[in-house]
């Protein structure tokens, strides 16, 4: 991967001394993150490490039980934040699509940004269109999500984040439901979207992924990080035992 000399870049995101409780169960533990403009980071680990937890932190879809989230500039560990307008810039993509099953596809992409009068119907029709192009999907406008498989439902997901034209993009293991011969076409869109400069946190089980695509991994396990680095410090050189044993077992 190009250095994309990202230290220079403003900060999207900034996390700050993160904790998340469910009880007694302390999921993350002093989590400190910052992520730049354009940046592509892997969260990689074993099931139960905490990525989904942290992602899910990140727009507020799980509250915090300590230290703070800046996104972009904004506080959304601060009570008072308008957290749906943070959201509006922060695009979401879900291991099971989350797809109005009662919805055409088109309808499912033009939904939030009409509802939210951020475009008028016909303008966003024109984006949808434009977007299921860019994802391979321009004919399928007018199916429902039964009608398509799960890679193509997938990718309209994507489609759909990319309707309000988000700034950041969070994938929760894009991948990890689908048919191994449907996941090239989920990662090319992804891959995509990075060559574009989209800064992306994207918590996932493909490595060669996160090898060929990603700025900065992150190995996480036990709700800590324990490792962070480019491709090759990770993969190549890990220093950590738990990092070099996890690696073993999946590479």
């Amino acid at each position: 991967m190009e250095n994309k000399n990202l230290s220079e870049k403003p900060v999207k995101i900034s996390v700050k001394s993160l904790r998340k409780c469910f009880g007694e169960l302390e999921v993350l533990k002093d989590m400190n993150v910052e992520v730049h403009e354009g940046e592509v980071v892997c969260l990689i680990g074993p099931s139960g490490s905490g990525k989904s937890t942290f992602l899910r932190c990140l727009n507020k879809l799980e509250e915090a039980n300590g230290g703070e989230i800046i996104v972009d500039g904004n506080n959304i560990t601060d009570k008072k934040i308008n957290i749906n307008k943070v959201r509006e810039n922060i695009g979401m993509v879900f291991q099971h699509f989350n797809l109005f099953s009662n919805l055409s596809i088109l309808n499912n992409i033009t939904l939030a940004p009409v509802e939210l009068k951020l475009m008028s119907k016909d303008d966003a029709k024109k984006k949808a269109m434009e977007l299921l192009k860019r994802v391979g999907l321009e004919d399928k406008a007018n199916a429902f999500p039964r009608q398509l498989s799960g890679g193509q439902k997938q990718r309209c997901a994507i489609a759909r984040s990319l309707a309000m034209s988000p700034d950041i993009m969070l994938f929760d293991e894009p991948t990890s439901a689908l048919d191994p011969e449907m996941v090239g076409e989920v990662l090319d869109v992804m891959k995509a979207l990075a060559k574009d400069g989209m800064t992306m946190i994207v918590v996932t089980h493909e490595m060669g992924f996160a090898r060929e695509v990603a700025d900065r991994i992150i190995f996480m396990d036990g709700g800590y990080i324990v490792e962070e680095g480019t491709p090759d410090e990770i993969f190549n050189h890990a220093k950590e035992e738990r990092t070099i044993s996890f690696l073993n077992k999946v590479l």
